[in-house]
């Protein structure tokens, strides 16, 4: 069951690699098991073996959706329901306003030295990380994921969303991409400042009157950013920030300062392809009204 998910489905799952290494994982433990064998105490016993408690929920859910792809091909006499471990709280980090500025510096190649009124900024000799200043702008303007933003492009493709400049939207969506229901991907208004930046960036891109250029909006000299965390970590470490700040901070990021400056939760969410009830329940108490009338009613 692992194998056929493996080779008809994995590539297809929004984090092809991330899938891979999981079901790894899960043949490592389960391979020799049945589907039958699948009960509530094995799935336990997998937490206690994978020992992190978000992880092997990761790799149980994995799991399950092998189990019902499986069985929706396939057809299984009896689909066994899994036990996983509680969600794990999430974790309240985000940028303020002085962090993310400290942070676009840190991509542009300074670096800060010492703390508190000593504290200075100095250039750093070795620095090849301007392509991550992009990721940051388009992260803390528009709430994208990474991934997402990674794959953004000047122009219409079938590989990743693209930036419409002439509208001033963001469509995150690739044509003909069907996405899950916990990953949306609707479009997003380009705020006036980024809209600037970006349409700078795709001049230095080569795209001048009609002439073609290079198609990522967010390159290392010309070839699509794979992976930016070696480059985020020391940039973050430069910038004087926790090691618990990752590129996903900046959607979190995103949706506090949505929530701080009390923009409409309707309006708040849409921008982040969230639900309402997502965007309230993990960004709303952020509002400096919020539950005020309810605080001050006598």
């Amino acid at each position: 069951m692992i194998a056929v998910y493996l080779q008809e489905k994995a590539d297809g799952t929004s984090r092809p690699r991330e899938t891979e290494q999981a079901l790894a994982r899960l043949n490592e433990y389960f391979g020799e098991k049945t589907v039958s064998d699948i009960k509530g105490k094995t799935c336990r016993d997998f937490a206690a073996h994978r020992k992190t408690p978000a992880g092997a929920r990761r790799d149980l859910e994995t799991l399950r959706a092998a189990i019902l792809y499986y069985h929706k091909e396939y057809g299984l006499d009896v689909v066994p329901a899994l036990t996983l471990p509680d969600k794990s709280t999430p974790r309240e980090v985000y940028l303020t306003r002085s962090e993310a500025a400290a942070l676009l510096l840190a991509c542009l190649g300074w670096e800060k030295v010492g703390s508190g009124d000593n504290a200075y900024w100095k250039r750093r000799r070795y620095h090849r990380a301007n392509h991550l200043a992009r990721l940051v702008l388009i992260g803390l303007y528009t709430g994208t994921r990474p991934g997402a933003i990674k794959s953004l492009q000047w122009v219409r493709n079938t590989e990743g969303g693209w930036a419409d400049l002439d509208r001033g939207v963001i469509f995150r969506r690739a044509e003909g991409e069907r996405v899950a229901h916990n990953k949306r991907k609707p479009p997003v208004k380009i705020a006036r400042r980024l809209l600037a930046h970006m349409k700078r960036w795709k001049r230095m891109d080569g795209w001048k009157d009609d002439a073609i250029g290079i198609r990522p909006v967010v390159h290392y000299y010309g070839k699509p950013v794979v992976k930016e965390n070696k480059a985020f970590r020391a940039a973050i470490a430069a910038a004087g920030l926790p090691g618990e700040v990752t590129p996903h901070v900046l959607r979190h990021t995103r949706g506090t300062w949505l929530a701080q400056k009390n923009v409409p939760s309707h309006q708040a969410a849409a921008s982040l392809g969230l639900t309402v009830e997502e965007y309230e329940r993990t960004y709303l108490h952020n509002d400096p009204e919020f539950q005020k009338s309810a605080a001050d009613a006598y």
